[in-house]
């Protein structure tokens, strides 16, 4: 369901028609008349109401089917062999537009990864590991970005032990 934001006006225009609806009820005379005109003024609010529904939900309907073209052009299709021979021509034609969408869903993802990454962090460790002068000139990036750079410096040994 769609919420819908109404605006000052509209409620405005909405709470004079009410009121006018009321007071035609209130000048009503007769409890047969009264109920006849509440009545009608239900079917009326009703009627609106459904044009409404209806139009939303041919409005959906459209999309639906725009966005399931497949599904709905199986559905269309008549006969089994036909729907048979449909489905394998979406299969075949998946598994050849694969290879690019996942390339195009990997090319995305390192964007996304790219633009999430601070700038101050380099690439990756490279395969054997961070060694102690990468890692010191790591951490001295770090503090140089933090404006301590003049104030400390790192520097880390290896072991021989390695």
């Amino acid at each position: 369901m769609e919420n819908q934001v109404k605006t000052q006006a509209e409620i405005e225009q909405e709470m004079l028609e009410l009121n006018k609806q009321f007071g035609e009820f209130l000048h009503t005379k007769g409890i047969t008349a009264k109920f006849k005109l509440a009545f009608s003024n239900m079917g009326d609010s009703v009627k609106k109401q459904h044009e409404a529904d209806k139009a939303q939900y041919e409005a959906v309907k459209a999309q639906s089917a725009e966005d399931n073209k497949e599904f709905v052009e199986f559905l269309h299709t008549k006969g089994l062999k036909a729907k048979f021979n449909l489905v394998v021509e979406n299969i075949k034609k998946g598994a050849e537009a694969a290879p690019q969408r996942t390339a195009e869903n990997i090319a995305k993802a390192t964007a996304q990864a790219r633009a999430h990454v601070p700038p101050h962090i380099s690439s990756p460790a490279p395969r054997g590991g961070y060694t102690a002068e990468s890692l010191s000139q790591e951490f001295n990036k770090f503090l140089k970005m933090k404006g301590l750079d003049s104030q400390y410096k790192v520097e880390i040994k290896g072991s021989d032990e390695d």
